[in-house]
């Protein structure tokens, strides 16, 4: 399987890369073997009562001149509390033209120093469907990009869900992998198969060190 590039990435761009970075090298390390840590939801609404809405108030009458000033009101579904997610940056790429979206500057300082670069997304989005299809406590499975709202519509009654983000985080390109399952905890996903022959590790402080020439990928390979 695989997932169209963004429209709104459409015409400057025609690919991406995804990307996985971690605070720690044994991270890397499992998302190379397979292993998947996904973690909770945390940031969506707390509910004490599984089906039903948990609504929370932010006034931001004195937020600056880009937001609109009043009252956002956000509400989560309460099976969210049970929801777990992984994030993985997008580069996206113009082969032709052999350009790669500008990386964040904090990239390393935000998300952490060390990287798995994904080769073949194809092959990634397969070997995860499959381990999530053997799994029969998990439900309601979702892949794609988060949507990151304008400054503009950031006032009102907001539905959040896993997929969408307040503008300033537009810089994080962020794709998401999601699921539901019976339990509040984080969930280690085992794909039941290396990742190594279509990922490799990557440095957040070497990402200069990835371009293209003559329609080839460059990256760095560490020993």
């Amino acid at each position: 399987m695989d997932i169209g590039i963004s429209e709104q990435f459409k015409g400057r761009y025609d690919g991406y890369m995804l990307l996985k970075f971690t605070s720690c090298q044994e991270f890397q390390q499992d998302f190379l073997d397979g292993k998947l840590f996904f973690n909770t939801a945390d940031f969506f609404a707390q509910c004490d009562v599984d089906g039903k809405m948990m609504i929370v108030v932010r006034d931001y009458t004195n937020n600056p001149e880009n937001y609109k000033p009043g009252t956002i009101e956000n509400f989560s579904r309460g099976e969210n509390r049970c929801r777990k997610i992984i994030s993985l940056y997008t580069a996206y790429v113009n082969v032709s033209k052999e350009i790669i979206s500008p990386f964040p500057a904090k990239m390393g300082e935000e998300f952490g120093e060390y990287g798995v670069l994904v080769l073949d997304r194809k092959k990634f989005f397969e070997r995860v469907c499959n381990a999530l299809r053997q799994q029969s406590e998990i439900s309601k499975a979702q892949l794609g990009f988060v949507d990151y709202m304008k400054s503009e519509d950031v006032h009102g009654f907001i539905e959040w869900n896993p997929f969408l983000k307040m503008p300033q985080y537009e810089y994080q390109n962020e794709f998401r992998i999601s699921f539901i399952n019976d339990t509040q905890e984080p969930l280690k996903l085992d794909l039941g198969v290396s990742l190594r022959d279509i990922a490799f590790p990557i440095k957040a402080s070497d990402l200069g060190e990835i371009f293209f020439k003559d329609n080839l990928l460059y990256y760095p390979l560490y020993k």
